[in-house]
């Protein structure tokens, strides 16, 4: 995995010249690639790079980590939305109550002022995890049982314990 100095960003990524197998162009993301060194092997196909700050251009290692992509939308907050089902026509609109982005076709998204059923039923309360930090929304006739914004913070914080 070889790893040139020259670069140029992509949505905000981080772009590097590389020879990797799934490089177009010759370029590819530099997380993937620093992930992928620490390890020793390539990312399985079903696995991901989580930036823990969410800053896209922070690349260090400790701000990284592998997960499937059913935790990285969690992790961002989404629900019921994956990444990859994101059409380029899509458009994005904030929820009325937890103010969450969410997306959907144009003719569906502006007659929505929620991003789920959740929100359409309930109150909800904004909490901030207490191992990334990162703010997060939780049910308020719930929120005493929340201390992390996901399943892996939880993990991450056991472990550092």
């Amino acid at each position: 995995m070889d790893i040139d100095h020259s670069y140029k960003y992509l949505n905000g990524y981080i772009l590097v010249k590389s020879k990797h197998r799934k490089a177009f162009a010759g370029w590819y993301f530099e997380h993937i690639l620093v992930v992928e060194s620490h390890l020793g092997r390539f990312l399985e196909d079903w696995e991901t790079v989580h930036h823990i700050n969410e800053i896209k251009d922070d690349n260090r290692i400790e701000n990284l980590f592998v997960c499937s992509r059913r935790e990285h939308d969690k992790a961002h907050g989404m629900r019921n939305v994956s990444f990859v089902k994101l059409h380029p026509k899509w458009i994005s609109k904030r929820c009325s109550n937890c103010n969450i982005e969410f997306f959907g076709p144009p003719n569906i998204i502006k007659k929505k002022k929620k991003c789920s059923s959740q929100c359409k039923s309930q109150k909800t309360v904004e909490k901030e995890c207490l191992f990334c930090y990162n703010l997060y929304v939780v049910p308020t006739h719930s929120e005493k049982h929340y201390k992390y914004c996901s399943k892996i913070c939880r993990m991450r914080a056991k472990q550092t314990a």
